[in-house]
């Protein structure tokens, strides 16, 4: 019964042909020899139906009108999903794409690029688009009864020669300065012998108008001529450029706010008149405002004032124009989280994973000012696998308020205030708990957001909820956290070039009375160093650096050893997992199982250190748009840095950098629109795990496909770093 629905189902999705039309099943080019076939489809409204393809190339999709143009990617077309739309045909449209085809052509710089013919299957479709038919049966094969045909077009094209570019010249900017003339020098997107391109010389006169108004002309105007020798098939290019004055912004206004505070939006984009005028500082505002979250869309238009005579006058006029979005927003979802727990500002790789239920509301003007408040719900079942990825599900509900103040006490500084409660199985352990955390800190970022920085309070309650003591004391901590972060890197999601720096730093607070508020005495420290280099072609080398540091000087004697020795649960130096040393399994990388002071509380070997160091070199190859191979190699330790000798707490920190640890593997990506979904293998090399001595045993058993593994493997989403 159940099966039958879900074919009925599936029926009422399929697409289907109109049933006196021909639709599109393939739209082929031949002698697109030189150019991309694939963007030149972008281009025309005649089109096939999708297919399911796999692109291996390390270009995008491409679109109308936008380079490249002469990418080379090989593709694989798979299957059709049977819900995916059949694109009609119709006869008129496809002979104004012919035209497009020879006007794309000689966009391109090939002025003798022709069709030279269009063929049809079937031949009927060439002269009707309609299907026909002779005494009640049509003049080709119906897809199904009811519906049209299936068409296949093949359109020959002759490309010919192409126009080269025979000469750059550009005026007007020789009174500037040195830098802005190298600047405009170096924003041609044509080389001289290269294939002359429309797309490459409208762009190259976009960046020399960019590079002038970043540099204050605000009323810059660029010019071009192009001379084509049709015979001799070359291009003269000339461009002028007209600085005018440097400019200062003059009024600012702010319009279609309706009832939403006016001065909140101001002071996000933090124009004043009289400053010095550039593009980039309008990009900025109108990005910082549209960070507020409650606008639809926002543009920041410039308007040079000019005399009565239309000389530009140096000062420009900006108004931001806003258009309210939906204030109250609200939602029910699912989702899966693998691998990963968040507490506060902390991020560690766990050997959970959960489905959850997902309820959220969400105001944008909560009490006016563009304040917003999130309340969020999410109950799961918990699966801490050991033996088995799929064990018994366990319960637990995780409850979020966010509520963030902006433009407090300074433009672009954000007060932010959240309070989570968790309930469920420690990520690090299998004992229920209640954790309660909160936090108050400030948050501003410079640089157009390149840097980032926090300063705040932060606050945890730890309860244990199982009827055994032979687990983690439960605590209050409060402690000062101060974070810092430089993101220099091209892209955040996908990064090919650049840097990344960042610093995290916690310290526990004292009373007035200088007593102690927590049950520890310690400084946490996080240093992050990631960088990133293109190799050519499809290669990006990545690597990166972390050290860990929790100094712990008092402890209350009440808590239970392990923790008197290395600190709250939830702050704990751990390594090992899918985003930090892949060669071992979530938190084991680091010492072996240690007694203490108290027999029902041993070290474990996922316990965590006082003491951690990572490093990571990683090699990616884009395969194809979608997808990547990545091999690497992982070294790291965690160093206890305590031992118990006649029952007394001895601290001996330290990096162990002799403990390499040594992990090399491989991985395959898949990119999606929430992030690469990767598989990693991680192997541990013989001989390379502790300098001078023999390897030392890693406390787990892995096994993939049924054979053992001297590693781990993980299947998450997210690069490592």
């Amino acid at each position: 019964m159940l099966r039958a629905a879900a074919a009925l189902a599936l029926l009422g999705a399929c697409a289907h042909i109109p049933e006196d039309r021909y639709g599109v099943d393939r739209l082929r080019f031949e002698g697109t020899e030189e150019m991309d076939h694939r963007a030149l489809r972008a281009c025309l409204a005649t089109s096939a139906r999708e297919r399911f393809r796999i692109n291996f190339g390390a270009g995008a999709s491409p679109s109308c009108g936008q380079p490249p143009f002469d990418a080379r990617n090989l593709q694989l077309g798979l299957w059709r999903w049977p819900w995916a739309d059949w694109p009609v045909y119709d006869r008129n449209v496809f002979e104004r794409d012919l035209q497009r085809i020879e006007r794309w052509y000689r966009a391109r710089g090939y002025y003798d690029a022709e069709v030279v013919s269009a063929t049809f299957d079937p031949p009927v479709a060439a002269e009707r688009d309609r299907v026909e038919s002779d005494e009640g049966e049509a003049l080709c094969e119906r897809e199904d009864e009811g519906e049209g045909c299936r068409l296949r077009i093949a359109i020959t094209v002759e490309e010919g020669e192409p126009v080269q570019t025979a000469s750059l010249s550009l005026r007007g900017h020789e009174e500037l300065d040195e830098d802005t003339r190298d600047a405009l020098e170096g924003a041609w997107q044509l080389e001289v012998g290269e294939r002359f391109d429309e797309a490459y010389y409208d762009r190259s006169k976009a960046r020399m108008l960019r590079v002038l108004r970043d540099a204050a002309y605000g009323c810059a105007a660029v010019e071009g001529q192009v001379e084509v020798d049709p015979e001799a098939r070359t291009a003269a290019v000339a461009v002028r450029v007209d600085p005018g004055p440097t400019c200062v912004l003059g009024d600012i206004t702010v319009t279609g706010h309706e009832d939403l505070s006016e001065r909140v939006i101001r002071a996000s984009a933090d124009l004043s008149p009289g400053d010095r005028y550039t593009d980039a500082l309008l990009d900025e505002a109108q990005h910082f405002v549209y960070s507020l979250g409650a606008f639809a869309s926002v543009e920041v238009v410039s308007r040079p004032r000019r005399d009565e005579e239309g000389a530009c006058t140096g000062v420009v006029d900006v108004e931001i124009r806003v258009t309210p979005g939906r204030r109250l927003r609200y939602g029910v979802g699912g989702g899966v989280l693998a691998g990963t727990y968040t507490s506060g500002t902390q991020q560690q790789d766990v050997r959970q994973w959960d489905i959850h239920l997902l309820a959220f509301v969400e105001h944008r003007n909560f009490l006016g000012g563009l304040r917003r408040i999130r309340l969020e719900a999410r109950p799961k079942l918990v699966f801490q696998p050991e033996t088995n990825p799929f064990p018994p599900p366990r319960f637990g509900i995780d409850l979020r308020v966010l509520l963030r103040q902006p433009a407090f006490l300074e433009r672009r500084t954000d007060l932010v205030g959240e309070t989570r409660y968790d309930f469920g199985p420690d990520p690090n352990d299998r004992f229920f708990r209640h954790v309660l955390d909160s936090s108050l800190a400030l948050q501003r970022t410079f640089w157009d957001g390149r840097f980032s920085a926090s300063v705040g309070v932060h606050g945890n309650i730890f309860l244990v909820a199982d009827e055994v003591q032979t687990t983690t004391s439960d605590f209050e901590l409060l402690f000062a956290d101060v974070r810092g972060q430089l993101d220099l890197r091209d892209n955040n999601r996908r990064p090919t070039k650049g840097l990344f720096l960042s610093l995290e730093m916690h310290t526990s607070l004292l009373d007035p009375d200088r007593k102690n508020i927590d049950t520890w005495r310690y400084v946490r420290l996080v240093p992050d160093v990631r960088a990133y280099a293109p190799l050519g072609g499809r290669l990006v080398l990545a690597g990166r650096f972390r050290l860990g540091i929790m100094h712990i000087w008092e402890v209350d004697p009440d808590l239970d050893p392990v923790s008197q020795a290395l600190g709250p649960q939830l702050y704990r130096l751990r390594s090992g997992g899918a985003s930090s040393h892949r060669g071992f399994l979530p938190g084991f990388l680091g010492d072996a199982p240690q007694a203490t002071s108290d027999p029902d509380f041993p070290f474990r070997r996922n316990s965590g250190g006082t003491r951690r160091w990572e490093a990571s070199l990683e090699l990616r190859v884009a395969v194809s748009e979608d997808f990547g191979l990545v091999f690497f190699g992982d070294m790291g330790d965690v160093n206890r840095g305590v031992t118990f000798e006649g029952g007394e707490l001895i601290r001996d920190p330290g990096f162990r950098f002799d403990h390499i640890r040594l992990a090399v593997g491989g991985g395959l990506r898949y990119d999606t629109i929430i992030g690469p979904v990767r598989f990693d293998i991680g192997v541990r090399v013989p001989g390379a795990q502790v300098l001078g001595e023999a390897d030392p045993d890693s406390g787990t058993s892995v096994r993939l496909f049924g054979l053992p593994l001297n590693g781990a493997f993980h299947l998450t989403i997210g690069e490592a770093f």
